[in-house]
């Protein structure tokens, strides 16, 4: 069954699908209610949440290159996708039972790590799919545009939540307020909406008609010696090194943001929300804008701007005490974060070759997470050392700044 949609708006849905995961779940809603409602400690909440994600990182490292061998040599991206998705949807639906009890902290970090690398890695198939659904020409372009379509489906998804359901003396569909109900609805929201938007393209990716290639070597041969070639290639090496600390930086930030706003800035939930609708939408506008010229300038320029003003900004964040100033420079940081995730899918794009799309994707996601867990525990050590959430806030700076210096060895291939 295959709907009569666009190839390229097809793409874009999927990223509007699954933004909300990121978005809600890891970033802003689900973070700063654990922190607040289960734990019941800025701190505490911090190293637990931080572990989590440095755990899940941790696993997508591990599998990510050879879960996308396995699909490249079997042609499966479709039906991998699927159940990634599924996984993913099912385990936001579970946040329902997230109740504000310290009981539930295990439970809540337990599925924070299934759901977010069943995500992850559903992220390593739909990138290796770009080249299909886009001219070789235009890749950088519909990345770009693809990335703001994502975060305008969180603004959606947020405001959603934020006037449905949070801020709503009486929340839809009947919903009480005790337990924290009207926030734990966010999961079940964030699961349907994943599904329902996703279905366009998941029945809209081709049939390969090439035919399956298997090899007598094993996978794990096969892909420990491609990773070996990949790096003799020093240019190539080079890229994945620079992407491996400024992504660290970029993850720590996204996993930490609403624990950040919530113990720092003493925010209330629907001023969390809010933050994340204005980051949504300022990160939305820079996807946006640098897809206009990501073909055009290359994606290397775009993404060594962008690093330089996330470092500005960043820093700017970590020493204001006034909660109006964040919103502002914290909001800011949001136009140059879709520029830097975006362009950096289109520069790994360049060095796809004989249809070894999810095998490169597995590689970039491993160049995105082998380290992934050091940015998360970096952070929950200095913040247990220091007892202050600004002092482990800092170290996401350091990751930045480290990124854009190799960045400037990288060559971008044409």
């Amino acid at each position: 069954m295959q709907f009569k949609i666009k190839p390229f708006v097809a793409y874009c849905l999927y990223d509007w699908a699954n933004s909300p995961f990121a978005t809600v779940v890891i970033t802003f809603i689900f973070s700063a209610y654990f922190a607040r409602a289960i734990v019941g400690n800025a701190e505490k909440a911090s190293i637990l949440w931080g572990w989590s994600i440095s755990i899940s990182a941790f696993m997508i490292a591990c599998l990510s290159p050879f879960i996308g061998r396995h699909i490249d040599k079997n042609l499966s991206h479709k039906s991998w996708l699927i159940a990634f998705t599924i996984i993913s949807s099912l385990g936001a639906a579970l946040f329902w039972f997230a109740y504000p009890v310290p009981e539930s902290i295990i439970f809540v970090c337990v599925l924070v790590i299934i759901s977010n690398i069943a995500f992850e890695l559903g992220g390593v198939v739909y990138n290796s799919l770009l080249p299909t659904f886009s001219e070789k020409s235009k890749t950088g372009s519909l990345s770009g545009k693809a990335w703001a379509s994502g975060y305008a489906g969180g603004i959606i998804c947020l405001l959603i939540i934020l006037f449905g359901f949070v801020q709503n003396e009486n929340p839809l569909f009947g919903l009480e307020k005790n337990m924290a109900a009207n926030i734990r609805i966010a999961g079940p929201i964030v699961a349907i909406w994943f599904i329902i938007f996703s279905l366009p393209f998941l029945l809209n990716i081709p049939k390969n008609k090439k035919k399956a290639f298997c090899k007598n070597e094993s996978l794990f041969k096969e892909v420990i010696s491609n990773i070996k070639k990949l790096f003799t290639k020093s240019n190539q090496g080079r890229f994945l090194l620079s992407r491996m600390i400024y992504t660290d930086g970029l993850n720590t930030l996204f996993a930490f943001g609403g624990l950040y706003a919530a113990g720092t800035f003493k925010m209330s939930f629907s001023e969390i929300i809010i933050f994340g609708i204005l980051i949504n939408i300022s990160a939305g506008l820079g996807a946006l804008f640098f897809s206009y010229l990501d073909d055009r300038i290359g994606p290397k320029y775009i993404i060594k701007i962008s690093l330089i003003f996330l470092i500005i900004f960043g820093g700017i964040t970590l020493i204001i005490e006034n909660k109006e100033l964040f919103l502002l420079f914290g909001s800011a940081l949001g136009f140059f974060i879709g520029s830097v995730q975006s362009s950096s899918r289109s520069f790994m794009l360049r060095y796809i070759t004989k249809g070894n799309n999810a095998e490169i994707f597995g590689i970039y996601a491993v160049s995105g997470k082998c380290t992934a867990f050091i940015g998360p525990a970096v952070l929950a050590l200095t913040v247990s050392i220091f007892d202050s959430q600004r002092a482990g806030m800092g170290s996401i700076i350091i990751f930045l700044l480290i990124g854009l210096i190799l960045l400037q060895r990288v060559v971008e291939p044409k």
